[in-house]
């Protein structure tokens, strides 16, 4: 057994344990490619190496090979290297083999490194999964940023990590462009170098003791925690498998579209433009046109396009911007970059990406596949899909005029694919009309089942809601989701005074819902829970069907129906504007307040406990997590005379919510609400993740509050899935969240 006599120093709250670690150092030619004169990216990738194709693909790769290794056992002995031609590490060996655990900093890396190199061509000792600790998950639990040198600088961690690691690493883990300088070499080997590969040796002793000095300042990860953080190791060296015939040939499509387009394009401008990627010769040419923009990003374009003062021209080439730079259909070129040897892409899951615990996607970023494609007629003879550019069924010729119309979803896409299958753009455009848009919506579907297997997913009904309804203790909301009423003709029925029967039976009479429910009750849900006003109204409803003082009566008339919501919120003065001002904290603003100003008191709202210890507020949550805010402070608001602005330190990684990077941001009542409500909704969710894995329901992705597993086929049910993940932790017994919706099936889809 592994020791259990680890030193454990005070972190936060609670403890760090300080553990063995390693760190590998390591050369591959993945993410590369060798164009005849220089390395270059992978077709369609911005980046290269590592961040072009991820540690799966990256480590398999035949140039692969470990470099070296640092390590440090804790035994008193410091820190050790291994280089290639030295004796095995066989403290180290005996440490892995008797089940001892080791922390590194992303270990899945040293993880992979260790078993497609060490243990499979050097026959080193396996290396167990679950021996693995990592201080990069510690980190991010802990709110400090995800990569080491952010981390260890912004935590005040006594070692840091060496600023010249990254020109050693350019030096001796990557290729190089050949030479005379270098006698024409592709790479360095260490024996070309000496001196400098003992400055690399060095630079990675000096990573595991920042990686180390970083840790012993993150608390341990709970044992909920660690257990999920676990599984989504499992989930991310699991992968989910992709459909790759119907990707390359996709790919093929779009390659031709982009060419196609492009030659437009150039055409249509009069050789001004060539390449749809030219942003900066696109704007210069609308200012000529008329039209001044300082940027065509998808949110500018969407809004250009919506005037009616553009000539037939200056729309096109909007409209040719709009395919071609579409971030979705680019999703191809990830797929097939991060396609392993066992035709999966792996690593789609991010622990505790978010401050609240959520996760987040990389590489291929499953976060936000587009799942929209061309509107559609199918044909009333023989049923299939087709796009609305034509008149008639291109299969069956069938006049359109007897089809029906729908939306572009799921049972459009087995008739999609075997077309996509024949690589060819022609019969695309001739079935679908716009290529670009068709392959998005079948982005999603480009994920499928392993050989044997299928897919059972499901996800959270209106989750967010539910926690906000409960932990403000709205009262009727509780009871209309307990009923499972739809909660945006409630929302709607409240403010224009229309009985939620008389929706209910509009809906019956008519087979169509009210519009009330789209124009009123849609955007209050979604833009008001968390505080807003009249610019997050605008961003789920910026049709203009409402003048700006409708829009402010709809938030007012939402918020007095509501009025335990911005009670929950929370503030500072109480009454309404036109009353004499009363100061006083309530809600959770106000806990939060009151726990700046008196640090090691705590103050609760509703069960959600707010405190300040060692210079970071803690919000502890219902089931017992905390979220972190470091450094808070406490200033006089420049917007509401007399009151006081709360802010703390922080990651934004979010340019259009100011300079990314380690910075002071302001929050509120509204804001710490989303954040209790996110994280709330997230251990719930998070919960059920280890029941579905002990149930034979292995978990391949994680979206949102949806969650897909991977069966043999006929294995298990949705029912199944669905009663344990509406299995609630105790904390939340009662509380009316549900699983619905629920599918089983070869291809990932969106009900």
């Amino acid at each position: 057994m592994y020791r259990s006599d680890y030193q454990k120093v005070p972190a936060g709250l609670r403890y760090a344990t300080i553990l063995p670690d390693m760190d590998f150092e390591t050369y591959s030619e993945a993410g590369y490619q060798w164009t005849g004169k220089k390395w270059g990216p992978l077709r369609g990738a911005t980046k290269t190496g590592i961040s072009a194709v991820g540690s799966a693909i990256y480590t398999e790769h035949p140039t692969f090979e470990v470099l070296l290794l640092a390590y440090n056992l804790k035994d008193g002995f410091g820190e050790r290297l291994w280089f290639p031609g030295m004796p095995y590490p066989e403290d180290l060996f005996r440490h892995i083999i008797l089940d001892g655990l080791i922390e590194a900093f992303n270990c899945l890396f040293e993880f992979r490194a260790w078993h497609n190199y060490c243990h499979k061509k050097l026959g080193w000792p396996p290396l167990n999964l679950f021996q693995l600790r990592d201080a990069q998950a510690k980190s991010m639990a802990n709110a400090w940023p995800r990569d080491l040198e952010n981390a260890a600088l912004v935590s005040g961690a006594e070692s840091l990590k060496d600023p010249d690691g990254g020109r050693l690493i350019k030096i001796f883990s990557i290729p190089q462009k050949p030479t005379k300088a270098n006698g024409n070499k592709l790479r360095v080997h260490p024996a070309d170098r000496p001196e400098e590969f003992l400055k690399f040796g060095n630079y990675c002793v000096k990573d595991i003791r920042a990686e180390a000095a970083l840790s012993a300042r993150c608390p341990d990860l709970s044992p909920e925690e660690l257990e999920l953080w676990q599984y989504t190791l499992l989930s991310n060296v699991r992968g989910m498998a992709l459909d790759m015939e119907t990707i390359r040939a996709a790919i093929k499509i779009l390659n031709d579209a982009l060419e196609h387009y492009n030659s437009e394009l150039e055409h249509i401008t009069g050789g001004a433009i060539s390449k749809a990627s030219e942003t900066q010769k696109i704007t210069t040419w609308l200012r000529g046109q008329g039209i001044h923009t300082d940027s065509i990003d998808s949110d500018h374009l969407e809004k250009i396009l919506k005037r009616k003062d553009l000539s037939p021209l200056v729309r096109r080439v909007l409209e040719i911007r709009q395919r071609v730079g579409s971030a979705g259909v680019k999703k191809l070129y990830a797929m097939e970059r991060m396609s392993g040897a066992d035709g999966r892409a792996h690593d789609l899951t991010v622990y505790h990406a978010a401050r609240t615990g959520r996760d987040a996607g990389q590489d291929i970023q499953t976060q936000n596949l587009v799942k929209d494609g061309p509107e559609l007629y199918f044909c009333a003879w023989c049923s299939k899909p087709y796009g609305r550019h034509v008149s008639y069924c291109p299969y069956c010729g069938c006049p359109s005029d007897t089809a029906r119309k729908a939306k572009w979803g799921f049972e459009a896409v087995e008739y999609t694919i075997p077309v996509i299958r024949t690589g060819s753009l022609y019969e695309v455009e001739r079935i679908y009309g716009d290529a670009v848009l068709t392959l998005c919506g079948c982005l999603r579907s480009m994920f499928v089942a392993g050989e044997g297997k299928e897919l059972i997913c499901s996800d959270y009904s209106s989750i967010e809601a539910v926690v906000t309804a409960v932990l403000s203790g709205e009262q009727w909301r509780i009871e209309a989701f307990r009923r499972k009423e739809d909660i945006y003709l409630h929302s709607a029925s409240r403010t224009t005074g229309i009985p939620f029967e008389d929706y209910i039976r509009y809906q019956k009479e008519n087979g169509t819902k009210h519009p009330d429910r789209s124009k009123i009750g849609k955007p209050q849900e979604l833009a008001l829970g968390f505080g807003g006003w009249y610019n997050a109204w605008l961003q789920f409803d910026d049709s203009g069907t409402f003048t700006e003082e409708e829009i402010k009566k709809n938030i007012i008339a939402w918020r007095e129906a509501s009025p335990m919501i911005p009670e929950l919120w929370g503030g500072q003065v109480r009454g309404k504007p036109w009353d004499p001002i009363k100061f006083e904290y309530y809600g959770l603003e106000g806990a939060a307040i009151q726990a700046v100003q008196n640090p090691g008191q705590v103050y609760e709202y509703n069960g959600i406990k707010y405190a300040v210890h060692g210079d970071i507020l803690y919000c502890r949550l219902l089931s017992g997590r905390f979220l972190t805010y470091h450094r808070p402070r406490l200033s006089p608001s420049l917007k509401w005379p007399g009151q006081l602005a709360l802010s703390f330190e922080g990651w934004n990684s979010n340019p259009l919510a100011g300079p990314v990077g380690w910075v002071r941001m302001f929050t509120y009542g509204g804001k710490l609400t989303e954040n209790v409500v996110q994280a709330t909704a997230r251990d719930i969710m998070m919960y059920s993740i280890p029941r579905l894995e002990r149930a034979g329901y292995a978990v391949v992705l994680r979206v949102h509050d949806e969650i897909v597993t991977e069966v043999l086929i006929g294995f298990g049910s949705v029912e199944e899935v669905e009663a344990i993940m509406g299995t609630l932790p105790t904390w939340a017994k009662g509380w009316p969240i549900r699983a619905a919706g629920g599918w089983r099936g070869k291809r990932y889809r969106k009900e």
